[in-house]
């Protein structure tokens, strides 16, 4: 059974907590547990917690008869250690798995004119968000190499990965980041409604998704407002035409991560990252926020990780690791010499501390007959 989604006046005790998802207050649920008692049940209530998202699956009958399980800890949530780039891909393959099978069963409601379980995408932002605090690389890898045929699902779940290392890099409180999440992938539903809106400017489906969100009960606002704000530009151009003052930052957020994956994807042109960035550079400051979008850039890097980039020896690489303070330095795989046409012994570099190689550009493995998932 799916997650389900609770009022704080209707969670009883013996419920398995998994996450807040309203709250007034900076709350958040440190690790998932049962809520044994009436009395956990109001500090909850007093810390501000709303909204929450239980595990129905997951009953305490009796705490006799139970296992000792960690109570829900509602303080400030600690980041996680840093899992190693291998320990972690796995458990992004499968949280990516996840959220595709998720998508699919939004787009289908939205396509036939129902609901949309909130508490499905509750569920996979929850996951999304878990593995980049564990390790971003990981996760911004794999999108990079996807292969989707549908091109709206892989675009909202591209878009989601990039919203989640981005709101946790700004140090956004772990419910923030995943209700950005939740925006990106729900920002582009209209577009499922007519197949026009597919190969139409994004903004013409803005209205058909506001739609499609109004029969969805308890989803909180700040997710309608940047959605319907995620084309508006600061100058005033863009839709809805509004004041730079009235664009809120989720929004501006969002509008940054949606121009570049239009830019970046393949199903667009797919343009190298280093293009992608400066062409949005240009568009500051009178289209987007270029404070935001010089972080995002430092967020992600300059070749995010699952770029293949060409270094000065000739030597071709796959980008694993962005380095923040370094962006144009990541930690990378050789694994091809384009110059000598031949494979070389793989090799992790880590460019930050190479003195006699630098990127010279991003290519694209499939000019040399490669595919990148045989480097991974």
């Amino acid at each position: 059974m799916a997650y389900q989604e609770v009022n704080i006046a209707d969670l009883q005790p013996g419920s398995y907590v998994v996450q807040v998802l309203q709250q007034t207050g900076e709350i958040v649920v440190k690790h998932a547990g049962w809520v044994r008692t009436t009395q956990a049940v109001d500090v909850l209530r007093q810390k501000g917690v709303r909204v929450l998202l239980i595990d129905p699956d997951k009953k305490l009958i009796s705490q006799v008869a139970e296992a000792p399980a960690p109570a829900a800890t509602v303080t400030a949530d600690e980041p996680p250690p840093r899992s190693l780039f291998s320990t972690e891909w796995p458990r992004a393959e499968r949280v990516l798995q996840q959220t595709g099978k998720a998508q699919r069963q939004l787009l289908d409601a939205v396509r036939q004119e129902k609901a949309i379980d909130l508490s499905l995408i509750y569920e996979v932002s929850a996951g999304l968000s878990e593995s980049v605090a564990r390790n971003q690389d990981v996760l911004l890898c794999l999108t990079r190499i996807a292969e989707q045929s549908d091109t709206l699902l892989q675009h909202s779940i591209s878009c989601a990965v990039y919203m989640a290392a981005f709101g946790r890099y700004l140090g956004l409180p772990p419910h923030k980041v995943q209700a950005l999440i939740t925006a990106a992938l729900l920002h582009d539903i209209g577009k499922t409604t007519n197949p026009d809106y597919l190969n139409a400017d994004d903004h013409v489906a803005i209205a058909a998704s506001m739609t499609a969100l109004q029969k969805t009960p308890h989803l909180a606002g700040e997710i309608s407002l940047w959605i319907s704000q995620h084309c508006a530009y600061l100058d005033g151009s863009g839709s809805p035409k509004i004041s730079s003052k009235q664009i809120d930052k989720g929004s501006r957020m969002l509008a940054i991560v949606n121009h570049y994956e239009n830019l970046t994807s393949a199903h667009q042109g797919k343009q190298g990252p280093l293009n992608a960035s400066r062409q949005l550079l240009d568009l500051t400051p009178r289209q987007l926020d270029g404070d935001l979008l010089q972080l995002f850039i430092k967020c992600i890097g300059v070749y995010p990780p699952g770029s293949v980039v060409k270094l000065s020896s000739g030597r071709l690489a796959l980008v694993l690791e962005n380095n923040p303070k370094k962006p144009v330095q990541p930690k990378v795989k050789v694994f091809y010499h384009s110059v000598h046409q031949h494979h070389i012994p793989a090799k992790v570099l880590d460019l930050a501390r190479q003195q006699d190689e630098q990127i010279e550009a991003c290519v694209d493995l499939k000019k040399f007959g490669l595919d990148v998932h045989n480097y991974l």
